[in-house]
């Protein structure tokens, strides 16, 4: 017969073998069938026939047994991934196995020991055979960052694994978060008063409350609106949820930066909605020309320098409250550098 060569010809199947491993592929990847399903799909009625075929499928790696709620079911493998498995040792696969079944949560190489029965010295031969060849990759976990965990090479590892966006090589990004704490408080800042987070400086050297909207204008923000403006603005080199981003915004309201808004319509529509506290925003304008001044009079020169600095080296959302006021004529005052995550 002319023609394309069937795909598991190299395999060597016989014809009723490789009819039931296409049409169980055809059902999707990673798709389960019971015993029932099977006979259905190739017609037999004679149990005993069907596990013959199913037997031949599983010698050449072509179908795997899935345990599921107490119920054994099939699944059938893709011939590149069959072929991967049957040019590893039985060692080699037997620990591709369980890192296989760990899936993006990956698994500790000393638990692949214990599960395995395998000497020690066996397990890091297959782990460094099959990382050799693209099979495994060993990843750093938030979690547990001296343990080395394996997953297979093409997978993806969970948030549980990486920390998810708040984490760059396994290492809180601080700078990354504050950052967009900034960004998220400026942003939220100009929907909830007129001028947004440049209206209270001139405010507060007047003495004046900063303007706000009438009772009747919507000046909050939803967490959609705040993760399209950061998206749109491309200012993260990764890919935030609105989970991230309800994440920020509750850091925000712990520390009295924003709050609570939207009322009932808010909580009917399913979003989070917040807007910008009236003191964070007066506490912009008091960090300004208005506590240089103060500075300068109660310190000397001295201490106006160094309030001087710190304005130079421009706004973040955490230059306020960094530090206790202290009681007249107290010289030793505590400061925090940032805020603790």
């Amino acid at each position: 017969m002319s023609g394309v060569p069937s795909q598991n010809a190299a395999v060597k199947l016989s014809d009723v073998a490789s009819s039931l491993h296409m049409q169980m592929m055809s059902g999707g990847a990673g798709k389960l069938y019971t015993q029932q399903d099977l006979q259905t799909v190739t017609g037999l009625k004679s149990l005993a026939e069907l596990m013959l075929i199913i037997q031949e499928l599983v010698d050449k790696n072509l179908v795997k047994l899935v345990k599921q709620g107490g119920d054994l079911k099939f699944q059938a493998v893709d011939t590149s991934e069959a072929a991967k498995k049957s040019s590893m040792s039985a060692e080699e696969a037997l620990v591709y196995s369980y890192i296989e079944a760990s899936g993006r949560e990956g698994i500790w190489s000393k638990t692949i020991k214990a599960r395995t029965n395998l000497h020690q010295h066996v397990v890091s031969k297959c782990l460094k055979a099959l990382e050799s060849q693209r099979y495994v990759k060993s990843v750093k976990s938030v979690k547990f960052p001296t343990r080395k965990i394996y997953m297979l090479y093409s997978l993806q590892p969970s948030v549980e694994v990486t920390g998810g966006p708040w984490f760059t090589e396994g290492e809180l990004d601080v700078e990354f978060i504050n950052s967009l704490l900034t960004i998220v408080w400026r942003f939220v800042a100009e929907q909830t008063f007129p001028g947004g987070a440049s209206a209270p400086a001139s405010a507060c050297a007047t003495g004046a409350d900063a303007a706000q909207y009438a009772p009747n204008v919507r000046n909050w923000s939803s967490t959609r609106e705040i993760l399209a403006f950061i998206a749109s603005a491309q200012v993260a080199n990764v890919e935030l949820s609105p989970r991230d981003i309800r994440a920020l915004c509750e850091v925000l309201v712990y520390d009295d930066k924003l709050e609570r808004a939207g009322g009932a319509a808010g909580a009917a529509a399913g979003e989070d909605n917040y807007r910008v506290t009236l003191q964070s925003l007066l506490q912009l304008g008091a960090g300004g020309e208005s506590a240089g001044s103060a500075a300068q009079g109660d310190a000397g020169a001295d201490d106006s320098d160094a309030a001087g600095d710190s304005d130079a080296e421009g706004f973040s959302v955490y230059d306020y409250y960094n530090g206790l006021p202290p009681a007249s004529g107290d010289r030793e005052v505590v400061y925090f550098d940032e805020w603790t995550l």
